[in-house]
């Protein structure tokens, strides 16, 4: 019996002295783990932000610039330069270029919380399956993998036209007042844009 005893004590001893290597092996992955992943820190996720900024602002800048040099055409075609409502129409640019700033700054910081949520999922994934396995070695080289595909730049799309509604009543007036001019008077432009009358056309966000 003595003898048995001794058999199961020997092999008790083996198991523990095999899972604190495990374990050991766990420490040391979820350490490499880590480290690779530290360079994923606040200011990393603050540059995902601004890169989109980056991207999305001067395109809307140059639409904007853009609608003003329309808007101001047509206020001088209509003789309404100096009128009251250059300031309502400028108003209403304005109120858009504000509102699709937010929506892009918004945007932005979407992108920064996609990033940092596929980050940590990946670090948890990487340190599960070295829980299941107890492979210290793939753990670090699955982790430098991930990082290095998570560090690519993001692909953006081109931010859609911003002040349609305004330019494009802005179109319509144009074209109506060029139907009326070669009409020789058979015709009367039915947009009144800068005023009231007739199919009145009320430019707004």
């Amino acid at each position: 019996m003595a003898k048995k005893d001794g058999g199961a004590s020997k092999q008790a001893a083996a198991a523990r002295a095999e899972e604190a290597q495990r374990q050991a092996e766990i420490r040391a992955g979820t350490s490499r783990i880590n480290d690779t992943f530290s360079q994923f820190d606040d200011g990393y996720f603050t540059k995902q932000r601004q890169n989109y900024l980056d991207f999305a602002l001067p395109q809307l800048d140059d639409q904007y610039g853009k609608a003003q040099k329309e808007l101001t055409f047509a206020l001088a075609r209509n003789g309404n330069l100096d009128s009251s409502a250059r300031g309502l129409q400028f108003g209403e640019l304005q109120k858009a270029y504000d509102t699709n700033r937010t929506s892009i700054a918004d945007q932005g910081q979407t992108f920064a919380n996609q990033a940092r949520a596929q980050v940590e999922d990946a670090r948890s994934n990487l340190i599960a399956t070295l829980n299941t396995t107890g492979d210290a070695t793939g753990a670090a080289n699955g982790a430098i993998s991930r990082a290095a595909a998570l560090s690519q730049p993001n692909g953006y799309s081109p931010i859609g036209d911003a002040f349609t509604s305004i330019t494009g009543a802005l179109s319509a007036q144009a074209a109506a007042e060029r139907a009326q001019a070669l009409s020789g008077g058979t015709y009367t432009a039915p947009y009144q844009f800068f005023g009231s009358g007739k199919g009145s056309v009320k430019v707004s966000t």
